[in-house]
């Protein structure tokens, strides 16, 4: 009896025992806070892992990571177009999915453009970097080790294509903007 009795007590003080009312947030905020809170995550890792270790092994470690996550993020929106990896036979068709990844991960916060030379040469400008921003803003630029060229990297080994990328122009060398040349080799076409 006294056990019930004390189970009717501590019901009472429950206001409701399945609250459930919540804020929204519009799909648009829901999508940009993700993204920042990626980006975040991204930054405060490198950070905190700068500081348990050296920031050349955090660069390495770093490098290893986005490599990694570049892979899973390039599968993922492959998937969710349908592509699949090795049927990409042009720079129109890299360059597609690259603007759609940037635009899934980072489309407020980084600014690219591409242009296209050739059906196995285009370019990739980022005119403005989140990344580079909080790196500048940590005062970290001569230790830093950019990663964005690992990030194409692991887009492109997603994807299946044989090409290589070439950095032509970064901020971390003093430039206002980086450029990038991605040239897919013909074997990748045929």
């Amino acid at each position: 009896m006294k056990i019930m009795e004390k189970k009717m007590k501590e019901k009472k003080d429950i206001i409701c025992d399945n609250f459930k009312e919540k804020y929204d947030l519009s799909p648009s905020n829901r999508i940009f806070i993700l993204q920042m809170c990626w980006a975040q995550h991204d930054g405060q890792w490198f950070l905190k892992t700068s500081r348990k270790h050296d920031y050349k092994e955090a660069n390495h470690l770093n490098q290893e990571v986005l490599f990694a996550i570049a892979k899973i993020e390039a599968r993922y929106v492959l998937n969710a177009l349908n592509i699949k990896r090795e049927s990409i036979k042009s720079i129109q068709e890299i360059s597609k999915i690259i603007i759609t990844l940037m635009d899934v991960l980072f489309p407020k916060i980084m600014k690219m453009k591409h242009i296209i030379e050739s059906d196995t040469i285009g370019y990739g400008i980022v005119k403005k970097c989140f990344i580079w921003d909080q790196v500048k803003k940590a005062n970290v630029e001569n230790e830093y080790e950019c990663a964005c060229f690992v990030r194409y990297r692991g887009w492109l080994k997603a994807m299946g294509v044989d090409a290589n990328i070439i950095p032509l122009f970064r901020f971390p060398d003093g430039d206002d903007f980086c450029k990038f040349k991605f040239i897919l080799n013909e074997t990748a076409k045929k």
